[in-house]
């Protein structure tokens, strides 16, 4: 019996790696418009896949857009077959809210063009996440179809995936990757004898696969021929798109062997593990942006709908779009030249200024509508239920005749305040009194030039007229037509002879406190009072902390950390160490020649506040400067010294340890890591990853002995690693540092968390870590990662298993804090509460926004462990009919509920969407 063999033409488009985008993008253009010449002369050219992300459609069309009828009759026709990615991100870094984001906007967009391939197309992402399958799944995707990752417990070419929640999908496996057909021999023997290298291991009946291209490929216009001239020599040739491969696939039986969590072995591919730390700034920036977008701006944006305010959508679809397009793995993963990275950061921060603007607009909406006292408040914005989290706000320097908040529920908490300065006269004019009028004619939307308007305010004295405008951060109800009605007045009435206009900083200060677990993610307002709440007590002084859980001593370079309330000792509870890495932006290749000793140790002192107690010190590190000439090891003459700045930080009620370190990094070639020696053995490893917790082993997977790349012993993580003993347990959380490693330190284990990696190549081909280059042996600069360096992590022990003490709500509330806006005293209808989204139940919040397709309010959540019954409460939703919905928002279930309370069954780690109606705006 022949077996058939699909041939499928194809592209695989790094929009950056190499060379930057514009390059690739041009480069994009040629090829585009040479298929779409061959493919409408030629008809027996029948289809080609156009990688699998619809972003490259709209590259070409950006520069191309009088061939958009031409591309899209092809794409209507079946021909030219795209998405179902928007991008093809890499899978650990992003977070899970990125990928969900990229599959929708990809899909949609395939969809207005034609059709969407509905295959989880992933040709070179460096392994893939466990709850993958459910998000294809959930978007309607039929199957996956991957290369990197499959371990050798894999034997043929397809099998059976499984996700934390028990979702299933099958896997069309790319085992020689998906350039398996690329440069087809014009020789019809040569053809054939490389069509019998694809058979390995592929059992009778099941089709093959020829993938007839690689990256940056262009058509090949002599395959239909050579498919002719082969027809009737042992098989049956079919050029055919990857759907058409799949169906075949699908109909012969997909191979019964399932693979459960994640795919990250090298066994027959490398995974590249390195890239979780190359450029570590560039995961910073993306933790940094998503948090905006996820946990701030989408947030308020829909909360601010619920109450009738303003549309801030398009922005944050705009910011999404400059967000994702920072996720492909030759950008995120930090695995490119220099110029490609350099571009990144405009991105973010382009994405961040406008995520940011539309929180603080909506949250501008909701503040002028609230009944606020006399003597102002606080409004801050809790994006994190179920555990207390610390609030840091810049407020008005007059608040120092206060030292608590009064929360809505009548708690009181007390809050520390540092100065920050301002009162600097930005104006200060003489003008006639017409002038004023003309001022204040400039003064709109509540804005001077740059500055938000906190007060406005005149006065009449002897005939001079003087108005004063007080700018700065804060959110206030002001009267402005009133005003200029007033002052207008007085000028018509021609009581002011003279006139001086006036614009002013407003004098600010830190505001700094810890809240009590929020009942749901939502905006609350805290009203300053005095004399009601006890603080911290003061710290030791010298070089102690000490709290009513937590005693903190540095002896000489040492941190000593004792836990009271589980009775964990950590000493030294804190560890530096610089290893000589020789390795390239892919692949670490560690040196034994850790220095954790440093030369020299400064002590800044100790701060006490009601909030919080500080130590602060530096610790000074004599490094080699960087590889020797040979590369072998570490120049032994050529020195730097390394200073690392420390504030250890205990606040006030957080059941953590916080530090915050800031580098100043001179050396090159090597890896700065921040270990946690570890007072016991552990028994369990666990890893917060998307929608889920993984419990990793405690020792790598042993090498087979044939990968070209050793098997990692790095791990992914999202925003906490934790390990277990005895009933005891210690997290270590992170905000936007996504390697961690469990090690071994003169005889004891430590948990290991990546602060820099510092490398000066893309790819190189004599790593021990690594056989072979894993792309162009390019030399790079910047990934050196020279200059001053911030990080933020947290040491939080704890009794019994991390679920059961609550470290991942924990986690949430440190990594994504509340943020908040001063305001003045008015007058409004809003209470000071206004919830947006309460779970009951084992879940948390993934999404709180509005529907891309038509703005119709979503709540998204995920299970725990334990699953079961979880009830979403959204009250400003009120009597809206709801769904739920799966991730393109379609096959809506009604959910029965009241006052917007809906109830949920759910799997462990099952994602859940829910739809509510867009309902009559109040």
């Amino acid at each position: 019996m022949e077996r058939t063999v699909y041939i499928v033409p194809h592209t695989h488009w790094d929009r950056e790696w190499y060379q930057p985008h514009e390059l690739f993008r041009w480069r994009l253009v040629q090829m585009i418009d040479e298929l779409l010449d061959h493919m409408e002369r030629h008809p027996e050219y029948r289809c080609f896949n156009l990688d699998g992300q619809s972003i490259v459609i709209a590259d070409y069309l950006e520069l191309r857009p009088e061939n958009e009828g031409r591309l899209r009759a092809l794409i209507e026709a079946g021909r030219v077959v795209i998405g179902p990615w928007w991008v093809q991100p890499d899978e650990f870094l992003p977070s899970g809210e990125s990928h969900i984001r990229s599959f929708q906007r990809g899909i949609r967009f395939a969809e207005r063009m034609g059709g969407s391939l509905r295959i989880g197309h992933c040709a070179d992402q460096f392994g893939h996440i466990a709850q993958m399958p459910q998000l294809m799944r959930q978007l309607g995707l039929t199957s996956a179809c991957l290369w990197r990752g499959v371990p050798d417990s894999i034997p043929g070419w397809s099998f059976w995936w499984e996700a934390p929640d028990g979702t299933r999908i099958p896997v069309l496996y790319l085992r020689n990757s998906y350039s398996s057909g690329w440069r087809l021999p014009s020789d019809v023997e040569d053809f054939l004898e490389r069509v019998r290298r694809q058979e390995r291991d592929l059992r009778e009946g099941l089709p093959a696969l020829l993938m007839n291209g690689t990256d940056h490929s262009r058509m090949e216009p002599h395959v239909p021929d050579l498919l002719a001239r082969a027809a009737g020599r042992g098989y049956r040739f079919e050029m055919a798109t990857l759907a058409e491969y799949e169906q075949a696939v699908l109909a012969a039986g997909i191979d019964e062997v399932v693979h459960r969590g994640e795919l990250r072995s090298p066994d027959r591919s490398n995974v590249l593990v390195g890239v979780l730390s190359a450029r570590m700034v560039i995961k910073q920036r993306d933790f940094e942006v998503a948090r905006a977008l996820e946990r701030y701006a989408e947030p308020l944006e829909l909360l601010a709908h619920l109450h009738g305010g303003p549309d801030g959508s398009p922005a944050l679809r705009h910011a999404w779009g400059l967000a994702l397009e920072n996720t492909p793995h030759d950008s995120i993963c930090g695995c490119s030249v220099d110029q490609v990275h350099r571009e990144m950061l405009p991105r973010y921060d382009r994405a961040e200024q406008l995520a940011m603007q539309v929180a603080r607009e909506s949250a501008a909406h909701l503040i002028r509508r609230m009944e606020v006292p006399a003597q102002g408040g606080l409004a801050v914005f809790r994006p994190v239920q179920g555990a207390p989290a610390a609030i840091e706000a810049d407020v008005p320097a007059a608040w120092a005749a206060f030292d608590a908040l009064r929360l809505p529920g009548g708690e009181v908490i007390p809050f520390t305040l540092e100065p920050l300065g301002g009162g600097a006269e930005l104006l200060r004019e003489a003008v006639s009194p017409r002038g004023v009028l003309r001022h204040l004619d400039f003064l709109r939307e509540q804005r001077y030039d740059v500055h938000a308007i906190e007060d406005m305010a005149w006065e009449l004295g002897d005939g001079h007229l003087r108005v004063t405008t007080t700018v700065g951060p804060d959110i206030t109800a002001i009267d402005e037509e009133g005003f200029r009605a007033e002052v207008r007045s007085v000028v018509r009435a021609g009581l002011a002879e003279t006139a001086e206009v006036a614009v002013i900083e407003s004098e600010r200060a830190r505001l700094t406190a810890v809240l009590p677990p929020a009942r749901a993610a939502g905006l609350e307002l805290a009203v300053p009072v005095h004399g009601s709440a006890a603080g911290l007590e003061a710290a030791p002084g010298g070089r102690r902390l000490r709290s009513g859980r937590f005693d903190v001593r540095l002896s000489g370079a040492s941190l000593r950390i004792r836990d009271r309330e589980t009775g964990l000792d950590l000493d030294p509870g804190l560890v530096f160490v610089s290893e000589g890495d020789r390795g390239d932006e892919y692949n670490a290749d560690i040196l034994d020649d850790g220095v954790d000793e440093p030369v020299s140790v400064t002590v800044h002192g100790t701060t006490s506040t009601p909030a919080w107690q500080e130590l602060r010190y530096t610790l000074v590190y004599d490094l080699p400067a960087g590889l020797g000439a040979k590369r072998r090891r570490r120049a032994r003459r050529e020195r730097v010294l390394e200073p690392v700045d420390v504030a250890v930080r205990l606040w006030r009620g957080l059941p953590l340890i916080e530090f915050r370190v800031a580098v100043d990094n001179f050396a090159r070639d090597h890896r700065l890591r921040a270990l946690v020696p570890l007072p016991f053995e552990p028994e369990r490893l666990l890893t917060e990853n998307h929608f889920h917790v993984a419990e990793r082993p405690l020792a790598p997977a042993p090498w087979n002995g044939e990968s070209a790349e050793r098997p990692p012993t790095t791990f992914p993580q999202k925003t906490f690693a934790a390990v277990e003993s005895g009933g005891r347990g210690l997290a270590l959380l992170n905000r936007g540092l996504p390697e961690g490693e469990l090690v071994g330190r003169r005889g004891r284990k430590a948990l290991a968390l990546t602060l820099l990696r510092c490398v000066g190549w893309l790819s190189r081909p004599d790593l021990r870590s690594r056989r072979g280059g894993a792309g162009p042996t390019v030399q790079t600069f910047d990934s050196q990662c020279p200059g001053r360096h911030r990080f933020a992590f947290a040491l939080a022990p704890y009794a019994g298993g991390w679920h059961a003490a609550g470290i991942a709500p924990l986690a949430h509330a440190w990594a994504f804090p509340p943020i908040g806006w001063a305001t003045n005293g008015h007058e409004g209808s809003l209470a000071s509460w206004l919830p947006l989204a309460g779970l009951e139940g084992d879940a948390a919040l993934s999404a709180a926004c509005r529907s891309d397709a038509d703005g119709a309010p979503l709540v998204r959540v995920y299970a725990g462990p334990a699953g079961g019954r979880v009830t979403v409460d959204v009250p400003a939703a009120g009597s809206a009919a709801a769904a739920r919905v799966d991730l393109l928002e379609r096959h809506p279930v009604p959910l029965e509920g009241e006052a917007g309370r809906r109830a949920l069954e759910l799997r462990p780690w099952e994602i859940a969407t829910v739809r509510f109606e867009t309902a009559e705006r109040p």
